[in-house]
């Protein structure tokens, strides 16, 4: 869990302390934060591949063929990387016809550059992580993200404000504080896979494999559907994005605030659901289907205890949260005012998280990419503009949008799970 948070930490850190120092800044950075997070996802999303591969190798204690795993979807995550390095490079030339406030644009476009460097480290970091999470390592994670997001804290605070005798360099400067941070973390889970003992086992099948254009299929057939589902998942929130910043820099302020408290709560949700997909990867691998639903079963009730939890969290303490990103009233009184539509949605969430990633342990991946076109393409992508402009609830909309696809996704991908472990 404390991995999982780790990943959005970054973003969470720069939002709040680019809130602070001013409005524009926060509205600039939320449109490139959202643009990234689909890169991010869809990385993240292909490297999950790894933990149905490598997960039910490691359950039988084949550590040759482990390795040669580990080479195979390393070989596929690079592959990909660069297709998104491609394509989010491009999208910095579409940046101007969005339809977004002009007077944020001057400060969106060096800060755009600095984050598509930080996207390298950030694919190689997703690689090695998903690798060591596969074998039972969860605990490299949860260090190595919270030293990197220190170091991001600490050159935040210098680089964004101007402390400590650096330059005070605004939003730019939580753009390099970022990539700092990014690039040790992936440092580190590089040092940590060819020293540690742990790992040595596996360096002979990483060493003596050879991977082909065969292997990488294999490969890409695991992952590619779980990429595309988090991708348009993910796709909806970036598509919510460009429709906020037609109601102006302060709803883009307020809608960056709220998708990070929001983000807090999916990726504590994800984390229980990915702990779950390793129990129930290495179940598959030995066959045991009753554990396979008990693992489904915790993993659900944990979820939905942090779901609720979170809501309380929420609706109780919403304004006191929302003033540690921003001292702005209006920006503030937006966000507040959004707090149950944001409870309101966490329940479909944990949802769609908690099965689909019990789906995601058992390897069927193709029937989440179905799941993921019904409920986010055909529903949520028409549902949530319809509820915003339409129905004129505006930003609020957005959120009973969201909550539509994700309970959507959530019910099929239950559905999936079940037909398909009888």
């Amino acid at each position: 869990m404390v991995a999982q948070l780790g990943t959005i930490v970054t973003g969470f850190a720069d939002t709040m302390m680019v809130g602070h120092y001013n409005t524009p800044s926060l509205a600039a950075g939320s449109l490139v934060t959202t643009v990234f997070n689909l890169v991010i996802l869809l990385s993240l999303g292909f490297s999950y591949g790894i933990t149905p591969l490598v997960g039910a190798l490691a359950s039988q204690g084949d550590n040759r063929k482990v390795g040669a795993m580990m080479r195979h979807v390393a070989a596929a995550n690079v592959l990909l990387g660069l297709v998104l390095m491609l394509a989010s490079g491009a999208f910095y030339f579409a940046l101007g016809h969005l339809g977004q406030p002009v007077e944020i644009m001057p400060l969106v476009r060096p800060y755009y550059i600095i984050i598509w460097l930080s996207m390298i480290p950030v694919i190689l970091t997703h690689i090695f992580r998903q690798s060591c999470d596969a074998v039972g390592d969860t605990q490299l994670g949860m260090w190595i993200f919270t030293a990197g997001n220190v170091l991001n804290i600490v050159g935040n605070y210098m680089l964004i404000f101007g402390k400590w005798g650096a330059p005070e360099l605004g939003l730019a400067g939580a753009g390099w504080s970022t990539l700092a941070a990014r690039c040790f973390m992936a440092v580190a889970y590089v040092a940590a896979m060819l020293l540690a003992s742990r790992y040595k086992a596996y360096h002979e099948g990483i060493a003596q494999s050879r991977t082909s254009w065969h292997d990488i299929a294999r490969v890409t057939r695991t992952s590619l559907p779980v990429a595309l589902q988090m991708g348009l998942e993910t796709g909806i929130f970036t598509f919510a994005m460009i429709l906020v910043g037609w109601m102006g820099t302060k709803s883009m302020a307020a809608y960056q605030i709220l998708l990070q408290v929001g983000t807090l709560g999916f990726m504590i949700y994800y984390a229980f659901g990915a702990g779950m997909a390793i129990k129930i990867a290495h179940y598959t691998g030995l066959g045991d289907k009753a554990a396979v639903r008990d693992a489904a079963h915790a993993g659900y009730r944990l979820t939905l205890a942090f779901t609720l939890l979170a809501c309380v969290i929420f609706i109780t303490t919403g304004r006191w949260i929302v003033a540690f990103f921003t001292a702005d009233r209006a920006v503030i009184a937006i966000a507040v005012s959004m707090l149950v539509p944001l409870s309101l949605y966490q329940l479909g969430d944990a949802t769609q998280v908690t099965y689909a990633n019990a789906l995601r342990g058992t390897g069927q991946v193709m029937s989440m990419l179905r799941v993921a076109v019904v409920a986010y393409l055909l529903i949520g992508l028409p549902v949530i503009p319809a509820l915003a402009f339409l129905a004129g609830l505006g930003l609020a909309g957005v959120y009973y949008g969201f909550f539509v696809a994700l309970l959507t996704a959530g019910i099929l991908f239950c559905r999936e799970f079940y037909r398909h472990l009888l």
